[in-house]
């Protein structure tokens, strides 16, 4: 049986005066916390002190990315109503890095899978201008994928 060993990693984060060590908590085992500290390489879109933005190796859509915070959050669930402001920076981030590579901010899908979910660290999807393709029109609807703005209105109950 696999345990998740939660640890704290110190990375090198560029700042406005340079570079600054930011002390993260990541799993050792979640290949989202191997991008976040460049143990596995990605396509890098945006990074900022919070957050990383990358496409979707498995695209459902022209324009797919990812949003993750940069620390380990298993997913939506496990969020509670103090952390609305966290998903809509994720959601705010994501729509500007989706703008700033040819998507339209105004025709996109932006939301999280639940109750299922392919990697266990919290990742908003960002889709535009529509999912394509039967399979994945079953992936990203209402019976495995939850919008942004349900997210929001679930974490207001908790």
């Amino acid at each position: 049986m696999n345990s998740i060993l939660h640890i704290s990693k110190t990375i090198f984060q560029k700042s406005q005066v340079g570079f600054a060590a930011v002390t993260i908590r990541m799993s050792s085992n979640c290949v989202f916390c191997k991008i976040v500290s460049k143990e596995t390489p990605s396509n890098i879109l945006h990074e900022d002190e919070q957050f990383l933005v990358f496409p979707d190796i498995s695209p459902a859509g022209k324009h797919h990315l990812l949003v993750i915070p940069k620390e380990h959050i298993v997913d939506i669930r496990s969020l509670t109503s103090k952390d609305i402001p966290l998903v809509q920076s994720m959601e705010q981030v994501g729509l500007s890095v989706l703008e700033k590579t040819g998507g339209d901010p105004r025709s996109c899908l932006t939301g999280f899978h639940w109750p299922l979910h392919s990697v266990s660290h919290l990742h908003m999807h960002v889709i535009s201008p529509q999912v394509e393709g039967w399979v994945k029109s079953v992936q990203f609807s209402g019976c495995f994928f939850g919008s942004t703005e349900s997210a929001v209105k679930m974490l207001e109950g908790k």
